[in-house]
C-alpha cells in the first residue's frame, strides 16, 4: 500500500521540493516525541475545503491548535452555520459609503462580494466558542 510519505519521498527529491521531505520528517519526529502542532493560516486558505483535511488531522491528533485569519473562520465555521443567510453583493466595488453604512446597520458584514449576517453566523456560535474557551482555561489552570 502506498502512503503519502512514500509518494513524497519518490517524487519530491530535487531542489526546493526536497525540503518538503525534510519538513514532513521533522513534523513526524515532533509528534512522535510528544510535541504539539499549532497551525497558523493566513488568507482564505479554506476556499479549497482545507477544513476537510484539517478535521482529519485533528481527529488523528496531528494538529492541536489553529490560529487563523477571519477569512478562514468565515469560510469554515460561519459558512457551516449561516450559508443559507449570506447575501451576495455583485457590484461591491461600486458601493458608496452610504451603501456600506446601510449594510452595517443591518449587521451584514461584507467580505468582498458576500455579506455575512452577524446574528446568523457570529452570534449563533459565540456562546459555544466562549464556553469551550472557558473550559479549556479552567482545565489548563488545574493541571
Amino acid at each position: 500500500m502506498s502512503t503519502v510519505s512514500s509518494f513524497i519521498k519518490l517524487h519530491y527529491r530535487h531542489f526546493n521540493a526536497a525540503a518538503l521531505v525534510d519538513a514532513a520528517e521533522g513534523y513526524n519526529k515532533l509528534l512522535r516525541g510528544g510535541g504539539r502542532m499549532f497551525l497558523t493560516l493566513g488568507g482564505a486558505m479554506s476556499t479549497a475545503e482545507l477544513g476537510i483535511s484539517l478535521a482529519e488531522m485533528i481527529r488523528r491528533d496531528k494538529v492541536h491548535g489553529i490560529c487563523c485569519t477571519g477569512a478562514n473562520l468565515e469560510e469554515d465555521v460561519f459558512n457551516l452555520v449561516a450559508h443559507n443567510f449570506y447575501e451576495r453583493v455583485p457590484h461591491y466595488r461600486d458601493l458608496t459609503p452610504a451603501d456600506e453604512a446601510a449594510l452595517l446597520s443591518r449587521h451584514m458584514n461584507r467580505v468582498t462580494d458576500t455579506c455575512i449576517p452577524e446574528a446568523e453566523a457570529m452570534r449563533r456560535i459565540e456562546h459555544v466558542v466562549l464556553e469551550e474557551w472557558i473550559n479549556c482555561c479552567r482545565k489548563h489552570r488545574s493541571s
